[in-house]
């Protein structure tokens, strides 16, 4: 007699058929020169490297971690120890295990939010899995892949304790809600939506019993915040500039990058979706115009449903929040979705119950013609990821991860003449102390001692600046080295080589049109 396969049992064979893809996706896009590096990654990277030489919590030049919290560091030391493996190897590694993880849970929670609607469920996941925001990601040295997998575990243990408030379940909601918010700072919101779910349930009398392990997820990042930061800095996450923060500017910025996550960024559609507000509030007054109050009470009541709501609350907390806490400068960038590719398979989720709910409700998809329809109009949507996920691949293969994220470790990089030229230069002085203005970048390359160069105030005239070099580096450098000095600088605030020669002795190595190299040491 045949043994039947559960639906469910089927549906997670599948999820592990798109996590494998996954894994060659990922294998793909790294092939060249590994998982791409960011300024921020280098920095993460290097506070890792001194956790191992046991120079605690400070990055390649003994500043301490403020900025982020400790837990992805401090893994990636882990791992390396546990190895023998390089930090960054095992950044990398780790990420290519964390994309297949978080392809297979959010399509299990898909699968858990339709309730068993195979179909969707399946086409939500492909869709992750076909994401070239969410691939990039996690080809890419970022907290964000751990971050995700922490946050779609918590949404799992929050529904499941929802259905049945077991000690179990709280005691794991908790824990990976703490975990979360020592992952990225934003993640103590899982902390609040924990306290909601359990005073949804429980009313006042739950959280109080649910004091201990609340308190227990909050403990470690609020020791964190007082006892290293505010002691090493007197801020609790470090130098932040409000004033350069604007909220309406930068949901509006998060909401076109959410909308070209679905909708291709072709000419015409292009000046709709830089104005999000319009689409926003036609698809909204559509709605509202072809549905009656009985079809809203019943994705009212999808969006109740205990996989659903914890997740949206999460997620629009999680995105507002991030809207007071990003620098508008640096989120101009469209192609930058790091921050909120994590609330992708939320949103999808959402999309789809809307879909099924408030406009398939009004169609009879079992006619011929619509049915015919409806499939052509799914395949003209998955031509979308799918052509843009192969030109992603593609770039990766010739360029390395073709992303801005990645600064330190592709072609743009590695190969300029004056990255290469640098390299027989330190390498017959192993030790020798590296000065640069794009100073993570050397240090990811080059894995030499670095410094910062001095700074300056770019407003003010050159004989200004002279001054105040002359007055505040007067026995600069502290020790000889070398200067690689990368053109054209962005960094407008670093003192270029051209003014440092009025206050050391420098001795041009090598030049062209992508830096310079120079040997650099006190005036005698």
């Amino acid at each position: 007699m045949l043994r039947t396969v559960r639906p469910a049992t089927r549906f997670r064979t599948f999820l592990l058929i798109l996590s494998a893809f996954g894994i060659g996706f990922i294998l793909l896009a790294t092939s060249k020169y590994g998982a791409g590096v960011s300024s921020d990654a280098a920095r993460n990277l290097s506070t890792a490297d001194s956790l191992l030489a046991g120079q605690g919590f400070v990055d390649m030049v003994g500043a301490p971690l403020i900025l982020w919290p400790p837990l992805y560091p401090l893994i990636l030391a882990a791992l390396s120890w546990l190895t023998n493996c390089t930090t960054f190897q095992a950044a990398w590694y780790l990420n290519i295990v964390l994309y297949a993880v978080n392809i297979w849970l959010a399509g299990w929670l898909l699968y858990r939010i339709l309730r068993g609607r195979a179909f969707w469920a399946g086409a939500g996941a492909l869709m992750i899995l076909l994401s070239r925001s969410a691939l990039r990601i996690h080809a890419n040295v970022a907290s964000e892949p751990l971050f995700e997998t922490l946050m779609l575990l918590f949404f799992l243990a929050a529904a499941n304790w929802l259905e049945d408030a077991s000690p179990r379940a709280l005691r794991v909601m908790c824990l990976l809600a703490g975990l979360a918010s020592m992952q990225r700072y934003l993640g103590v919101v899982l902390i609040a939506v924990a306290a909601v779910v359990i005073f949804r349930r429980e009313r006042l009398r739950g959280i109080g019993n649910a004091a201990i392990p609340l308190l227990t997820a909050l403990a470690p990042i609020a020791a964190w915040l007082l006892l290293h930061n505010y002691a090493v800095s007197g801020t609790l996450f470090g130098p932040r500039d409000l004033g350069a923060m604007f909220p309406l500017e930068n949901v509006s910025l998060s909401l076109t990058k959410i909308m070209w996550w679905f909708v291709p960024r072709v000419a015409f559609l292009d000046p709709l979706l830089l104005a999000p507000w319009i689409p926003v509030a036609f698809l909204t007054l559509l709605l509202i115009t072809i549905n009656r109050k009985t079809d809203w009470l019943k994705w009212s009541h999808a969006i109740s449903d205990p996989y659903v709501w914890p997740a949206l609350l999460f997620s629009l907390l999680y995105f507002f929040l991030l809207a007071f806490t990003v620098v508008t400068a640096d989120h101009l960038d469209l192609t930058s979705d790091r921050y909120y590719v994590v609330i992708l398979p939320v949103v999808v989720a959402l999309l789809f119950i809307s879909f099924d709910i408030l406009v398939l409700a009004h169609i009879n998809p079992h006619t011929r013609v619509v049915s015919y329809v409806l499939a052509g109009l799914m395949a003209l949507w998955f031509a979308y990821p799918l052509y843009s996920l192969q030109v992603y691949l593609r770039q990766a293969l010739v360029h390395g991860e073709p992303t801005n994220y990645n600064i330190a470790n592709s072609a743009n990089f590695r190969e300029m003449s004056v990255v290469k030229a640098a390299q027989p230069i330190l390498e017959k002085d192993p030790s020798a102390l590296v000065y640069s203005n794009y100073l993570n970048i050397v240090w990811f390359i080059y894995h030499h001692p670095v410094q910062t160069l001095p700074f300056e105030d770019a407003t003010q005239t050159r004989t200004q600046r002279l001054i105040a070099l002359k007055q505040y580096y007067p026995n600069w450098p502290p020790q000889a080295g070398y200067i690689i000095w990368f053109t054209p600088n962005q960094y407008h605030h670093i003192v270029s080589p051209e003014e440092l020669i009025t206050i050391s002795d420098l001795r041009l190595l090598y030049q062209d049109k992508t830096g310079q190299i120079y040997a650099v040491q006190p005036k005698h």
